[in-house]
């Protein structure tokens, strides 16, 4: 399970970060494409760490 956790928060990583370079890029929205990208690494780094910190599966 923990394989699928990890596999699921980096599929929602590059998808969060890929929107977040469009918005950049295609709509010159530079303010909501950096905080789609902290948003990105947020919803990479936390997950794992709760899964990590308490022992999940």
């Amino acid at each position: 399970m923990k394989i699928i956790s990890y596999l699921l928060s980096i599929w929602i990583f590059i998808r969060t970060l890929s929107y977040g370079i469009y918005e950049i890029k295609q709509n010159s929205n530079t303010s909501g494409g950096i905080v789609i990208i902290v948003l990105a690494v947020l919803s990479l780094i936390l997950p794992i760490t709760v899964i990590y910190i308490n022992g999940f599966y």
